[in-house]
Protein backbone atom coordinates (compact mmCIF):
# COMPACT_ATOMS: atom_id res chain seq x y z
CA UNK A 1 0.00 0.00 0.00
CA UNK A 2 1.41 3.36 -1.17
CA UNK A 3 -0.10 6.25 1.07
CA UNK A 4 1.24 8.85 -1.67
CA UNK A 5 -1.22 9.23 -4.53
CA UNK A 6 -0.06 10.54 -7.35
CA UNK A 7 -1.94 13.51 -8.58
CA UNK A 8 -3.54 13.72 -11.60
CA UNK A 9 -2.36 16.22 -14.29
CA UNK A 10 -4.57 19.65 -13.82
CA UNK A 11 -4.80 20.67 -17.90
CA UNK A 12 -5.05 24.61 -16.82
CA UNK A 13 -1.28 24.18 -15.74
CA UNK A 14 0.62 21.90 -17.95
CA UNK A 15 2.90 23.83 -20.93
CA UNK A 16 0.96 24.13 -24.47
CA UNK A 17 3.90 20.82 -25.11
CA UNK A 18 2.64 18.95 -22.30
CA UNK A 19 -1.41 19.86 -23.28
CA UNK A 20 -0.06 18.45 -27.00
CA UNK A 21 1.37 15.46 -26.08
CA UNK A 22 -1.85 14.63 -22.80
CA UNK A 23 -4.39 15.75 -26.33
CA UNK A 24 -2.01 13.67 -28.30
CA UNK A 25 -2.86 10.41 -26.14
CA UNK A 26 -6.19 11.16 -25.28
CA UNK A 27 -8.26 13.26 -27.75
CA UNK A 28 -10.85 13.54 -24.81
CA UNK A 29 -8.35 16.68 -23.21
CA UNK A 30 -8.83 18.41 -26.33
CA UNK A 31 -12.57 19.13 -25.46
CA UNK A 32 -12.87 21.87 -22.65
CA UNK A 33 -15.87 21.17 -20.98
CA UNK A 34 -15.80 24.12 -18.06
CA UNK A 35 -14.76 27.19 -19.88
CA UNK A 36 -13.97 29.53 -16.55
CA UNK A 37 -11.98 26.86 -14.90
CA UNK A 38 -10.41 25.37 -17.96
CA UNK A 39 -11.64 21.88 -17.13
CA UNK A 40 -11.15 19.27 -20.39
CA UNK A 41 -13.68 16.21 -20.80
CA UNK A 42 -10.41 14.21 -20.50
CA UNK A 43 -10.02 15.41 -16.41
CA UNK A 44 -14.14 14.80 -16.03
CA UNK A 45 -14.29 10.97 -17.46
CA UNK A 46 -10.07 10.06 -15.37
CA UNK A 47 -12.50 11.26 -12.34
CA UNK A 48 -15.31 9.46 -13.27
CA UNK A 49 -13.20 6.25 -13.68
CA UNK A 50 -10.57 6.53 -11.02
CA UNK A 51 -9.83 3.95 -8.36
CA UNK A 52 -12.37 5.99 -5.96
CA UNK A 53 -14.59 7.34 -8.31
CA UNK A 54 -16.41 10.46 -9.59
CA UNK A 55 -19.98 9.68 -9.75
CA UNK A 56 -21.67 13.11 -9.03
CA UNK A 57 -21.55 16.14 -10.50
CA UNK A 58 -20.19 17.54 -6.90
CA UNK A 59 -17.87 14.93 -6.82
CA UNK A 60 -16.19 16.45 -9.92
CA UNK A 61 -16.41 19.50 -9.12
CA UNK A 62 -14.59 19.10 -5.82
CA UNK A 63 -11.83 17.44 -7.58
CA UNK A 64 -11.42 19.34 -10.85
CA UNK A 65 -12.55 22.82 -9.58
CA UNK A 66 -15.48 22.55 -12.67
CA UNK A 67 -18.25 24.83 -12.11
CA UNK A 68 -16.74 27.20 -9.69
CA UNK A 69 -16.33 30.18 -12.66
CA UNK A 70 -17.86 33.21 -13.43
CA UNK A 71 -20.92 30.93 -15.09
CA UNK A 72 -21.05 29.20 -11.60
CA UNK A 73 -21.82 25.84 -13.86
CA UNK A 74 -24.37 27.47 -16.42
CA UNK A 75 -22.20 26.62 -19.05
CA UNK A 76 -20.77 22.82 -17.89
CA UNK A 77 -23.44 21.40 -16.11
CA UNK A 78 -25.39 19.94 -19.35
CA UNK A 79 -22.24 19.04 -20.92
CA UNK A 80 -21.41 16.84 -17.41
CA UNK A 81 -24.57 15.43 -17.10
CA UNK A 82 -24.24 13.80 -20.80
CA UNK A 83 -20.79 12.83 -19.31
CA UNK A 84 -21.57 11.05 -16.41
CA UNK A 85 -24.89 9.50 -18.25
CA UNK A 86 -22.45 8.28 -20.81
CA UNK A 87 -20.15 7.00 -18.54
CA UNK A 88 -22.12 5.63 -15.81
CA UNK A 89 -24.14 3.88 -18.07
CA UNK A 90 -27.09 5.56 -16.78
CA UNK A 91 -30.10 8.05 -17.78
CA UNK A 92 -29.40 11.23 -17.82
CA UNK A 93 -32.56 11.46 -15.37
CA UNK A 94 -30.81 9.42 -12.74
CA UNK A 95 -27.16 12.08 -12.85
CA UNK A 96 -27.18 13.53 -9.54
CA UNK A 97 -26.04 16.71 -8.10
CA UNK A 98 -24.86 15.51 -4.69
CA UNK A 99 -26.56 12.90 -3.05
CA UNK A 100 -30.08 10.65 -3.69
CA UNK A 101 -32.82 12.84 -4.35
CA UNK A 102 -30.55 15.46 -6.08
CA UNK A 103 -31.27 14.57 -9.40
CA UNK A 104 -30.82 17.49 -11.88
CA UNK A 105 -33.66 16.26 -13.90
CA UNK A 106 -37.24 15.17 -12.88
CA UNK A 107 -38.83 14.38 -16.48
CA UNK A 108 -38.18 14.91 -20.15
CA UNK A 109 -38.98 17.59 -21.63
CA UNK A 110 -38.20 16.83 -25.38
CA UNK A 111 -37.03 13.47 -27.27
CA UNK A 112 -32.90 13.03 -26.89
CA UNK A 113 -31.20 11.70 -30.17
CA UNK A 114 -29.89 8.19 -29.24
CA UNK A 115 -26.23 9.55 -29.24
CA UNK A 116 -26.77 12.05 -27.38
CA UNK A 117 -27.57 15.74 -27.01
CA UNK A 118 -24.10 16.55 -30.06
CA UNK A 119 -25.93 14.74 -32.85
Amino acid sequence: WNPIRKSRPDFSELSLEEQGRLIEKNPLYGRIVCRCETVTEGEIVTEIHAPIPARTYDAIKRRTWLGTGRCQGSFDTPRVIEILSRELGISPMDVIKESKGSNFLTRPTKEVPKGGLND
